[in-house]
């Protein structure tokens, strides 16, 4: 059965991360949001520095948005880092500080979705509720429907109906290491310990699977500038557009001013700076 295997998997071989050694929902929901579109690698290097510098809800709000978007440096999408920040304002101002319980109040908060609530409900407070993100998406949608994604919605009910009565915390997170590890994109379905339970796998469907496109380069999109655009506000703020389009890529002149201003107007509406369009300035927000 699935579940057994799973879980047995996981007792012996689970990942080793530092916020699986705590029950601190703070913390908790710090490594899920840092993880979010990042991998674990890049996240271990920033998570305890970060922890270190903001240790609780209260001294994250007390912190400049500056301050957070230095510590946050070098983990990209620093849309995120804002949400995380604004959240634990309005937990200081409504909770004490204190964050809530239920799924239901956590999505409240800025940034906080379906996945993260339930992660944190599950992780901090031993809540008997399903995780889905990408990695156990894949998992469910091959082992019990013989499918590469079976969609949002039924992979939720999936989840949710094959929770076991206990160690929810142990199956999402076996899951959650079993994606990562073995059914990846490009699945190895051989050294997989949930294969015999697998009905994707029983189909042959790996060697489709490991045709798939390689991803976007990252270096020199949209998103790798947006990035240097806020480092370099976070250095110095404001600057004139002329000197931040220096700071952000080599060999910039004018003719490029009408693209870094999309691209800082894009950050705007993202909330991360502001724009002075008469005096053609940026600054954080």
């Amino acid at each position: 059965m699935l579940r057994r295997a799973v879980l047995r998997w996981y007792v012996r071989h689970g990942r080793d991360f530092p916020w699986r050694k705590t029950t601190s929902p703070y913390a908790i929901l710090v490594s899920e949001v840092m993880l979010q579109q990042t991998g674990t690698a890049r996240v271990i290097l920033k998570y305890l520095d970060f922890l270190s510098r903001c240790p609780t809800a209260a001294s994250l709000a007390a912190a400049s948005l500056k301050e957070v978007l230095t510590l946050w440096s070098g983990l990209g999408y620093n849309g995120r880092a804002r949400n995380l920040w604004n959240a634990m304002r309005r937990i200081r101002a409504d909770r004490g500080g204190r964050l809530p319980r239920s799924t239901a109040a956590l999505r409240r908060l800025p940034g906080i979705g379906r996945y993260t609530s339930a992660a944190v409900a599950c992780f901090a407070y031993n809540a008997r509720v399903p995780i889905v993100d990408t990695n156990v998406r894949r998992v469910l949608s091959r082992s019990m429907l013989g499918l590469d994604d079976c969609g949002e919605r039924k992979v939720w009910q999936l989840a949710d109906a094959l929770l076991p009565a206990r160690a929810a915390k142990s199956w999402n997170q076996g899951l959650m290491d079993i994606g990562a590890i073995f059914c990846r994109p490009r699945p190895k379905c051989a050294q997989c310990p949930a294969k015999r339970h697998c009905r994707w796998a029983a189909s042959g469907m790996a060697s489709i699977a490991a045709k798939r496109a390689t991803k976007t380069a990252f270096w020199g999109s949209s998103r790798f500038y947006r990035g240097r655009i806020v480092r370099a506000l976070v250095e110095k703020s404001p600057l004139r557009l002329i000197d931040l389009g220096v700071k952000v890529k080599q060999g910039f002149d004018k003719t490029e001013l009408a693209w870094l201003a999309e691209l800082v107007v894009r950050l705007e509406s993202d909330g991360l700076v502001k724009l002075d369009r008469l005096r053609q300035r940026a600054r954080l927000a």
